[in-house]
């Protein structure tokens, strides 16, 4: 008797312990289904950190993937060094192709929420270059194409019940022979409308 309530006791104990430490799941579904580039907020979110952040793609193995994410907590929280992201393709995240941590910056500037302060990672930047996928097939790294989800995870800290301020930008860029041949074509336009 007395070793099966212990037994149900450390049970207990880490089930609390096991569901106190799950994130919060927010996805952000594609309103078309050619929303090849998008942004999402600034936006304040009401939950309390661990946060993972889901983002709707057109899957597309032809194109690569460029993003930008910021994040603002509040001033009196630790600040932030790195987050999370994972790219994949299942429809419930369940089988991520690669997940691997990603260093964030300070951001300067103004906050657009009161009392915050801000921090973010851009593949667009030198800093972060290595962090966007490139069109399967090619040697690059992260050659997975442009997946059907690239997800943002991060934990602020335990304690903290404000809000987190969000922006994401998401692009999904064609491949190189794909922007050749629409530079030419645009060309062939121009020449043809100044004749």
């Amino acid at each position: 008797m007395r070793k099966s309530k212990s037994f149900l006791s450390i049970v207990g104990t880490v089930a609390f312990f096991s569901t106190a430490v799950w994130a919060v799941t927010i996805e952000y579904p594609l309103a078309d289904p050619f929303e090849y580039n998008r942004e999402i907020g600034p936006v304040l979110i009401e939950h309390q950190s661990p946060v993972d952040i889901y983002v709707a793609n057109v899957y597309d193995p032809m194109r690569w993937k460029d993003w930008l994410i910021k994040i603002w907590v509040p001033e009196n929280t630790p600040d932030l060094f790195e987050i999370w992201v994972d790219y994949d393709n299942t429809p419930d995240h369940s089988n991520p192709i690669e997940v691997f941590p990603v260093p964030v910056a300070p951001l300067l500037g103004p906050s657009p929420f009161e009392g915050y302060k801000g921090f973010y990672a851009n593949t667009w930047e030198q800093l972060w270059w290595q962090y966007g996928t490139n069109p399967v097939g090619s040697t690059l790294p992260h050659s997975w194409g442009n997946p059907a989800w690239v997800s943002f995870h991060f934990n602020v800290d335990q304690g903290v019940i404000d809000p987190i301020g969000l922006f994401i930008k998401d692009a999904c860029i064609p491949e190189p022979t794909t922007m050749a041949l629409l530079g030419l074509g645009a060309l062939v336009l121009t020449r043809k409308h100044n004749a």
